[in-house]
């Protein structure tokens, strides 16, 4: 849902490595909807992702299932007889961690190491946030107006079964009477809030010891609905057309200006014509993309000849005219929003020592053509990753983008995304 490509000081690296075939990266992080044209090598009689198995679990209001993945043996991946291979332990040990406060105050999160205590972020009552981290990462919590009492401590332990960090300060373990009797002090609201987030974690559990995996998103969060592209061996293929050809040049700076239409102008038919068709490739009406499966789990894609050269020297004019900044992660979770208080991370947090930049859709018609391209590619409909109408997608609780900006990024010598 997002392209990462280098700066202008990264220049001659992206050339090469895109002149050499083109060829470009996708993460699929999120589920794609299909398009009712037969345009891929995708089918409705297709079998379903056997990696999909039946999870049973209860919350505590009665017994549920939908279908989870669990990675397969990796010796599928080579397609070879199951226990042939073994899977080696990567040397990198990084991995998202997760906070989350169970009082009904504010509270301040701190990271210790190196000599040093920063300050993270600040945590509404019943909210949560993540960070990347690794096992022996410190961390605690204080009360928001007292930063020497410590009201908990963390040392981050092996991922899955130490990524979860969780303030509760009601709690009396093995005590469920003094556990209620420290409750009654919520109001119904919290104690609402409390109890919600008290199937999260139960879920969490339940999901844990079936998947192998973290849970990290809220309980409730619905299952994926929609078509992903099914990665089972490594070099296994796919195909589909989209008829956002390749530019063959860049247009004239102003035909280039930034897209200010209304989302219901912004709709393309298949039948109309492409925008800005005059400097794409003669006689190309479509163009074959082809998926190949570079990684299994996590599924990764390449994509041979995704863009054409006038479309990588226009992202790159686009790169020379931008400020890049000091890379950051998100604040990931429920306590991500506008009322929470914004703190500015150290140099000492920081986990990504990089720097990038972003580049809106709308910043170019070309760019705009790519979103679309990229749409086909995932056979998710283009609208969905824009701004959209009342009209387009009214089931889908937000009008924003589901996907980020293009991503700009240029990695120096010694730089990296986790340390």
């Amino acid at each position: 849902d997002w392209i990462s490509t280098g700066t202008t000081k990264t220049k001659k690296a992206l050339q090469s490595m895109m002149r050499g075939g083109t060829k470009l990266l996708f993460f699929f992080l999120f589920g794609l909807s299909v398009a009712e044209e037969q345009t891929c090598s995708w089918t409705e009689t297709n079998e379903i992702d056997p990696a999909l198995k039946e999870f049973t679990y209860d919350v505590g209001d009665g017994p549920k299932q939908f279908l989870a993945y669990v990675e397969p043996d990796v010796s599928s991946f080579y397609q070879e007889p199951e226990g042939s291979r073994t899977k080696v332990v990567p040397n990198f040990n990084g991995f998202a961690a997760k906070f989350i406060n169970l009082s009904n105050k504010k509270v301040k999160h701190y990271w210790e190491g190196n000599g040093a205590t920063v300050l993270m972020r600040i945590y509404t009552p019943f909210s949560s946030g993540g960070t990347a981290s690794f096992p022996g990462h410190q961390f605690f919590f204080t009360p928001e107006n007292e930063p020497n009492v410590r009201l908990k401590e963390w040392t981050v332990e092996d991922y899955p079964s130490g990524n979860i960090m969780v303030y509760d300060p009601y709690l009396v373990e093995g005590d469920e009477e003094k556990t209620e009797a420290n409750l009654a002090v919520l109001s119904s609201e919290d104690r609402e809030l409390y109890d919600m987030w008290q199937k999260t974690l139960s879920f969490h559990e339940q999901y844990r010891n079936f998947t192998g995996r973290s849970w990290l998103a809220n309980y409730g969060r619905d299952p994926p609905k929609n078509f992903m592209w099914r990665a089972d061996y490594f070099g296994q293929t796919h195909w589909v057309t989209t008829k956002e050809t390749h530019f063959a040049e860049v247009p004239p700076a102003d035909l280039l200006e930034p897209i200010s239409l209304q989302p219901s102008a912004r709709i393309l038919k298949d039948s109309d014509d492409r925008i800005l068709s005059e400097y794409r490739v003669k006689g190309q009406s479509t163009l074959n993309m082809t998926l190949r499966a570079l990684s299994c789990a996590p599924r990764v894609f390449e994509i041979e000849n995704f863009l054409s050269e006038a479309e990588i020297e226009h992202i790159l004019e686009l790169a020379g005219g931008i400020n890049l900044k000091a890379s950051t992660t998100g604040d990931v979770g429920s306590n991500s929003n506008k009322n929470n208080e914004k703190v500015k991370p150290e140099e000492g947090t920081k986990t990504r020592t990089s720097f990038n930049s972003w580049v809106p859709r709308e910043r170019s018609p070309v760019l705009d053509a790519i979103y679309r391209r990229s749409g086909d590619l995932l056979r998710i409909d283009e609208s969905l990753l824009r701004y959209r109408g009342d009209d387009e997608y009214p089931d889908v609780p937000t009008k924003k983008a589901t996907c980020e900006s293009l991503q700009l990024v240029h990695y120096g010598q010694t730089q990296e995304y986790t340390r």
